[in-house]
């Protein structure tokens, strides 16, 4: 596990600590009338199940990092001990959510399995929601770059891609006590075409319905950054 999802976890909390509120409202309208409870894996710091709990909906998280879990626990947040990859609650839920590329830490073998845990806890016809990037060729490449402050604290952001396989944050700390230092991690961070994109959904206990761009309805053939896929449980 990369340093800034467990000793830097505070660090990673306040690098992506941006209003939820309107993105989780549109994700209540996509997860349909439905949806009471929600499932989110990988969901680090709790920041989206807190939104959407805010929205009336029942939210339950699981992460692998305990740090990650503790600040989801101090945000009153219902959360788990759990590999994305194979866990089991012994319930199904009305839909989920995986923000900002969670599902691009897993390789292509690992999503299927995850795939398939996410199948055995949804109900018939439940929407999951998932935000990653997928691209119309292998010659592409992301970087993003932003800043973020808390209680005096203030935070330069670089996140970009290596290659195909890994991606690297650099957090530098530019206010705050311990103003001057830099927290740099590489990461897995899966690549996909559109095209090994689809053939993995295909295999999978999933159909994908739709894709969102910025929150309006986007062509997969072209691809896109951040991209929000609609799947469809059996």
């Amino acid at each position: 596990m990369s340093r800034i999802y467990s000793d830097e976890a505070e660090l990673y909390d306040i690098a992506f600590d941006w209003d939820l509120s309107d993105e989780a409202a549109w994700l209540v309208e996509r997860l349909g009338p439905g949806c009471r409870s929600v499932l989110e894996p990988g969901c680090g710091s709790g920041r989206m199940l807190a939104a959407l709990s805010a929205q009336g909906l029942k939210a339950v998280g699981i992460d692998t990092s305990e740090e990650m879990l503790a600040l989801a626990r101090e945000r009153g947040c219902e959360v788990v001990p759990g590999d994305m990859t194979d866990f089991d609650l012994g319930r199904r839920f009305d839909g989920a959510v995986s923000v900002v590329s969670t599902v691009g830490t897993l390789g292509g073998d690992a999503l299927g399995s995850h795939l398939d845990a996410m199948a055995r806890h949804l109900a018939q016809g439940a929407r999951y929601l998932v935000q990653q990037g997928v691209f119309a060729s292998e010659a592409e490449l992301w970087r993003s770059e932003w800043e973020a402050e808390r209680g005096g604290t203030k935070l330069h952001i670089v996140w970009e891609a290596l290659d195909h396989e890994r991606s690297r944050s650099r957090v530098e700390i530019t206010a705050g006590p311990r103003a001057g230092e830099v927290v740099e991690d590489e990461h897995l961070s899966a690549f996909w075409t559109v095209d090994a994109w689809r053939k993995t959904i295909a295999a999978s206990p999933f159909t994908e319905v739709a894709c969102y761009d910025e929150e309006a309805e986007a062509d997969l053939e072209t691809g896109g950054s951040l991209l929000w896929h609609e799947l469809v449980a059996p």
